[in-house]
């Protein structure tokens, strides 16, 4: 049977494939490299994502990969263009956005704020669960996570019992306001 595909779509199928993990581990590895001597201590790397280039008018399309480095020692993030051969092609430093939090960051949050004994009795207490919400910016650009400590009885929801908020960059609980007893039964 003749392929419907066009020659022009079937000359983008290179471009366009699945990332393979063996390809974003190398695109992490030479964006960490090329900016490891900015880099604190403290950061992390949620992993890489394709990004596809849109060529100017005759040009040819280029398969890249950004690499998110969440820098929390030096309160800011970047991202690291790396193109198919594996040079680095831009370098952007995010001003102050706060990309989405990764499982990872949310996981340490709560292990941050659960270390506090007015938290922890949240989320010991049985039906009780954690859900992560974006808390006020700062002025300083730290990444903070702020977490929802809820009820849920017989499968509805029955209060928000307290509000945490984490700030990865130095590692603490920096604000913790427990639910008025009235406010937590609506």
């Amino acid at each position: 049977m003749k392929s419907e595909m066009s020659e022009l779509t079937r000359s983008l199928i290179p471009v366009i494939r699945p990332l393979k993990s063996k390809e974003e581990q190398a695109a992490i590895r030479v964006a960490k490299a090329h900016v490891a001597k900015e880099l604190s201590d403290h950061y992390r790397v949620p992993g890489a994502e394709l990004r596809i280039s849109k060529p100017s008018i005759g040009g040819k399309v280029q398969r890249m990969l950004g690499v998110l480095i969440l820098d929390y020692g030096n309160r800011r993030n970047i991202e690291v263009l790396v193109d198919g051969s594996g040079k680095v092609v831009q370098v952007t430093d995010l001003h102050g956005a706060q990309p989405a939090f990764s499982r990872e960051e949310i996981d340490e949050a709560r292990a941050i704020a659960e270390q506090d004994s007015r938290v922890g009795r949240f989320a010991k207490l049985k039906g009780s669960f954690v859900s992560e919400f974006g808390p006020e910016r700062t002025g300083d650009h730290s990444r903070r996570i702020g977490l929802r400590y809820a009820r849920v009885l017989k499968g509805r929801l029955s209060s928000v019992l307290a509000r945490a908020v984490v700030d990865l960059s130095d590692r603490k609980l920096v604000d913790f306001e427990e639910t008025p007893a009235e406010d937590a039964r609506r």
